[in-house]
């Protein structure tokens, strides 16, 4: 009976042994596919932690500089209705004022589009389309949807998604990805 039990023990740490050495081999060797030099590693991480310390004349710069670019490249047209874009300033500048960031230098534009729409870049920068505009009933409307986009920039939305993009980016490469397959998985 003593044998049983001993050779039982022998059996069960080899057992253990083998199991452990074996994880471990797994755990630690590394992986072709997953190298990558430290110094990219450093230098990512250093890109998100300075995406999330942006101070706001860096974002009230970067969000000008998406402004300028949108508007540059024609993704919209801004309205040339004065009196529809200084109503759409008034509402959004008195709501600004009592938003959490009242400091940052908000600018409202009204866009050329008849979709029913508004949306907000980094910076205070919210454009609102005419398609919306036309479709809200009254001004309370419209100020529901302009203090949407308010809170998107006061809780700096924008910088979060680039952040997260930036972690993704960086995991995407470190682990081999080529763009064609980076973009059927975000497709999928």
């Amino acid at each position: 009976m003593m044998k049983l039990k001993r050779s039982y023990r022998r059996s069960l740490i080899y057992g253990l042994l083998v199991a452990f050495i074996s994880s471990s081999i797994i755990v630690f060797s590394p992986k072709p596919s997953y190298g990558q030099p430290w110094l990219n590693w450093l230098l990512q991480g250093v890109q998100v932690i300075q995406l999330s310390t942006l101070s706001d004349s860096q974002e009230v710069k970067y969000g000008r500089q998406i402004n300028d670019e949108l508007i540059r490249s024609g993704q919209f047209r801004l309205s040339r209705n004065r009196a529809l874009s200084q109503k759409i300033d008034r509402i959004g500048q008195r709501l600004a004022q009592n938003s959490r960031r009242p400091n940052l230098p908000f600018t409202f534009q009204v866009a050329q589009d008849d979709s029913i729409n508004a949306f907000a870049t980094m910076g205070g920068f919210v454009y609102v389309n005419t398609g919306l505009i036309a479709a809200a009933e009254n001004e309370a409307e419209l100020a529901s949807v302009i203090g949407h986009e308010i809170a998107h920039i006061t809780e700096r939305h924008a910088i979060n998604q680039m952040r997260n993009v930036a972690i993704s980016q960086g995991l995407m490469s470190a682990t081999g990805l080529s763009e064609n397959n980076i973009v059927n998985i975000g497709y999928n």
